[in-house]
């Protein structure tokens, strides 16, 4: 009897040149050490009973079929999130960064956000791999999360159209791009750096509704449709006079007390960057997480008789990418 285990899956992908069309296969290895991944499959089936028939139902048929997906990894590289974001532009030095710019829709002709396809195969050497093949794969939500202690961690949530199992997957090679790492990282607001920041994450949610993609006629999604961008982020900071006096007052939006709202009704945005650095020496890595119009919704302060120092956590939203020409929340470069 074959058992299948964690150490012998990988997951793989493909972009897409048609909604649902998949990859020839999916057969290129994400760039992070991904450390989980979970694929629900639902035939959401039909089930009714009539007057006059009893308690029991007497019909059970095929519903909407869905396939939706989670993923968790060590983030490496940046390409696998123009399928969140939208299209890859620059060459990757220091005057002409990488960067991923925000699109609109779904397509793909190389200026909005391509559907993938994924194929999740635990092996069996010598015997019948498992394989799962999702096909018109999106990317709803995207998670980056930077702790103390901890390497760069990446969450995504998405769905599919339809999936396709077999019993034999693509070879795969494994990626060795090294993870960012919680040394290499700060988080600036309004150009300056926060100091004794112990978690900061980022959370980019593109809000697509599976829904408003089916049609009468068949089972599975005909189309990805995007809904409104949310950008959305969270530090924990320990409680300095530094923190008191700058965030605690623009979360105000004066110094001391909450401003009234009337002169204004807006506060006063700034920018936020998740940044990382390998250093300025020739062939270092260099990456920022950038967003603007950014603002602070609230604070929760606990203070605990048992803990030391006291930790703020501090939730904002921004508006956008930050604007380099287009909108482009992510940039990254190796120095020549």
């Amino acid at each position: 009897m074959v058992t299948y285990r964690g150490y012998k899956t990988n997951v793989q992908y493909k972009a897409e040149t048609s909604f649902g069309a998949g990859g020839t296969p999916p057969n290129t290895a994400i760039k992070g050490r991904i450390s989980t991944v979970t694929l629900n499959k639902n035939n959401n089936l039909i089930r009714t009973t009539g007057l006059g028939d009893g308690r029991n139902e007497t019909f059970v048929g095929f519903g909407n079929f869905a396939v939706d997906w989670t993923m968790d990894y060590e983030l490496a590289d940046w390409d696998f999130l123009v399928h969140a974001i939208g299209p890859k532009s620059g060459s990757g030095t220091a005057v002409a960064p990488y960067y991923l710019e925000e699109a609109d829709y779904v397509a793909y002709a190389g200026t909005s956000i391509p559907t993938f396809a994924m194929a999740i195969s635990s092996d069996d050497v010598g015997g019948t791999d498992d394989v799962d093949t999702v096909t018109g794969c999106v990317i709803n939500t995207v998670g980056l999360t930077l702790a103390v202690g901890q390497t760069l961690k990446c969450s995504l949530s998405g769905f599919g159209s339809t999936v396709t199992s077999s019993a034999s997957g693509a070879a795969y090679t494994a990626d060795t791009t090294k993870p960012w790492i919680f040394a290499q990282g700060n988080f600036k607001w309004n150009s300056s750096n926060v100091g004794r920041v112990t978690n900061a994450s980022i959370t980019i949610n593109n809000n697509y509704d599976p829904e408003v993609g089916r049609a009468i006629g068949s089972r599975f999604i005909q189309a990805a449709e995007l809904g409104l961008r949310k950008y959305d982020w969270t530090i924990t900071v320990k409680m300095t006079d530094t923190i008191a006096t700058t965030l605690r007052d623009h979360f105000y939006g004066q110094a001391n007390t909450p401003n009234l709202g009337v002169a204004s009704a807006e506060p006063t945005f700034y920018a936020i960057i998740l940044n990382l650095s390998e250093g300025a020496t020739s062939g270092l890595r260099n990456a920022q997480v950038l967003l603007e119009n950014c603002s602070i919704n609230d604070i929760s302060k606990p203070v605990n008789i048992s803990e030391n120092i006291v930790e703020l956590t501090i939730n904002g939203a921004a508006k956008a990418g930050l604007t380099d020409t287009v909108k482009k929340p992510i940039k990254w470069w190796e120095v020549p």
